[in-house]
């Protein structure tokens, strides 16, 4: 059985690559080459790539999905941003670029076959699991892929903890190299590529009954739950609780303003069948703590009501919900719910 790997030079993808072609798989290594300049993508590293599979004796082939990746996932991030959202733009590019466009790209030059990454994960009768390792699970990255693309993916780290994989990869003898990052297309300061994208647009600084506390540069600079950067003093510590850019205004308020009960979500995807009945969890951000939840689905969309009030709940990220180890659904907080 024919396997395309996506690799990006980075340990992860070089161990899932020699798991499988281990395990007897034909196996081709797939570098998707995210930028037109290698210099410009801070999680890919060609260069190691070329060592990996020259180490490991597999075909390899680029991939150009830099026009794609453009469009689809940086014009993603600063279109959100403008809205006043804090996007998780790699759900996006895992979805529409390296499981999506990617992997069609793949097959369409050598034929049909099964897809598979370094991501922490698993996939069991056509469930999409977390990762064994609790720290290093990266199910909720991948909560956009459809029912049906499980069939086709596979995940070889879904059952290791990340110390075992850097354990083989030191008896490989693989290069070294930095782990992937969020937000691979930003260089240096983040404020400063935002800039490059969206314009500057001052506006006030208000508390939740309105009196105006200072002044912003745009809603775009600022994100549910800041503490840190907001230039204004009062007699106790301050936060955003939310960002209106029709208003053009950021909101301030208490850390128990910034305490949420639930949040309504948008561009869902539906994994599992839900019960109004259960007790799930779910995760606001990638590295929040688990929370016990329930679904509430309407015609129109789904509402997520925790049994603990939450902080931060943040328009523009992802939230994800668990039964157990396996993910029922996930969707873009479109509002946090007091």
């Amino acid at each position: 059985m024919r396997i395309y790997v996506g690799v990006s030079g980075g340990v992860d993808s070089s161990v899932a690559l020699y798991l499988l072609k281990k395990e007897g798989y034909d196996v081709v290594a797939a570098f998707f080459r995210l930028e037109k300049e290698e210099s410009l993508s801070r999680c890919c590293n060609i260069s190691n790539a070329q060592i990996i599979v020259r180490k490991l004796n597999v075909p390899f082939v680029e991939i150009d999905v830099s026009y794609e990746f453009s469009e689809l996932v940086k014009n993603y991030f600063f279109e959100s941003l403008s809205k006043g959202f804090t996007p998780n733009p790699c759900t996006v590019c895992n979805e529409k670029i390296k499981f999506g466009i990617g992997f069609e790209k793949v097959k369409n030059m050598f034929g049909d076959g099964l897809f598979a990454t370094g991501h922490y994960a698993r996939t069991e009768d056509m469930h999409l699991l977390k990762g064994v390792d609790p720290i290093k699970d990266q199910s909720y990255m991948l909560w956009r892929l459809k029912k049906d693309d499980l069939k086709h993916i596979l995940f070889p780290l879904g059952t290791y903890q990340k110390s075992e994989v850097k354990e083989i990869a030191k008896s490989l003898d693989l290069p070294e190299s930095r782990e992937s990052e969020d937000l691979c297309f930003i260089k240096g300061n983040i404020k400063d590529t935002i800039k490059e994208f969206l314009k500057e647009k001052e506006g006030d600084i208000i508390d939740k009954d309105g009196h105006i506390l200072g002044k912003h540069k745009g809603v775009q600079f600022y994100t549910i739950g800041q503490r840190s950067g907001l230039g204004v003093s009062y007699k106790e510590p301050l936060y955003v609780i939310d960002t209106d850019p029709i208003k053009n205004v950021v909101v301030l308020g208490t850390y128990e303003d910034c305490l949420f009960k639930g949040a309504e979500l948008t561009e869902v995807n539906i994994l599992e069948e839900i019960s109004d009945e259960k007790i799930y969890t779910a995760k606001v951000r990638y590295q929040a703590k688990p929370a016990e939840c329930l679904v509430r689905k309407t015609d129109n969309s789904v509402i997520i009501e925790f049994v603990e009030l939450q902080f931060a709940v943040t328009k523009g990220q992802s939230l994800v919900v668990y039964d157990g180890d396996m993910v029922v659904l996930g969707g873009v907080i479109k509002k946090a719910l007091k």
